[in-house]
């Protein structure tokens, strides 16, 4: 049974990884600037694979472990490798806080599948801050108007590649390390960045780019392992709503990185996120008359 601290602890896990993902994020967009897309990914592919590599032999986790390649994980790696090429191929071609807010209906998603399928109990206050968190993301990414791009399309197709990939990896057994799950992971983005890179063609790395994807590759060894543990410890309708911390962290990126400066409702649309999470923290916290539970 899944513990009040234990959907803390996966809050916390959630939002580390969020900073991971996104800080990644715009190191792979500066870098792609100079660089093929996907030449890029191979690069930070193989920087990845290395610390991992060397995490993973310091633990021990490596030993038996074909026996942790299962169904669950094979379902796990498909569904982040088709998303990371579609993700990072409109990545480039929109705004870093745009297309990040674009893929916060994970959380609605999510939220639906946990209750529907595992038949996790959700309270209506987790429900609430879903939503609410959902519309703060309306706010950010504005559909109908002239700022909406197609590629924002792309993102709908990446959320339901998620929401399997949080699926299979609920049902990835306990005994299998959340560090060599990321080795896995990595490994299969490097593989793919190497084939498809033979498609695009090659450019000469300097030094600048070697250090954006030697940093993005830190950054987001950081999000795959923090994001496997989360979903493996707590309710993924708890830990849903956080999520939408990743908003908060690429506006501020795109501010500082990019020195683009977003609009007034990006910023109200984040308050409103922000917001979301910390009432889904605090419900949690506090049960009361309603604290209904939801099941299909």
């Amino acid at each position: 049974m899944t513990t009040s601290s234990d959907n803390i602890r996966s809050a916390g896990l959630m939002t580390f990884a969020m900073f991971g993902y996104v800080v990644n994020d715009a190191f792979i967009k500066l870098a792609a600037e100079d660089l093929p897309l996907f030449q890029s990914i191979f690069l930070r592919g193989v920087a990845i694979c290395a610390l991992l590599f060397v995490l993973n032999r310091a633990r021990g986790t490596l030993r038996g472990y074909r026996a942790h390649l299962t169904r669950p994980v094979g379902i796990r790696l498909a569904t982040e490798t088709i998303g990371t090429i579609l993700y990072l191929s409109a990545l480039t071609r929109v705004p870093l806080a745009e297309m990040t807010a674009v893929i916060q209906i994970v959380p609605v998603a999510v939220t639906f599948v946990a209750a529907r399928m595992l038949r996790e109990a959700v309270s209506v206050r987790r429900v609430i801050a879903v939503i609410v968190g959902f519309l703060g993301v309306l706010l950010v990414v504005k559909p109908g108007t002239d700022s909406f791009s197609p590629w924002f399309l792309v993102g709908l197709v990446v959320v339901a590649l998620i929401v399997v990939r949080e699926l299979a990896t609920r049902q990835i057994s306990q005994s299998a390390p959340s560090l060599l799950v990321a080795l896995f992971t990595g490994v299969t983005i490097c593989t793919m960045g190497l084939v498809l890179s033979l498609f695009e063609g090659w450019e000469a790395v300097d030094a600048r780019g070697i250090a954006l994807l030697v940093a993005a590759a830190g950054f987001l060894a950081i999000g795959y392992v923090a994001s496997v543990a989360t979903v493996r410890i707590g309710d993924l309708s708890f830990s849903a709503p956080f999520r939408y911390t990743v908003i908060i962290f690429s506006i501020l990126l795109q501010i500082i990185v990019f020195g683009d400066v977003p609009d007034v409702w990006t910023f109200l649309g984040s308050g409103i996120v922000a917001a979301a999470g910390l009432f889904a923290f605090w419900s949690d916290r506090r049960p009361g008359p309603m604290a209904v539970r939801l099941r299909s």
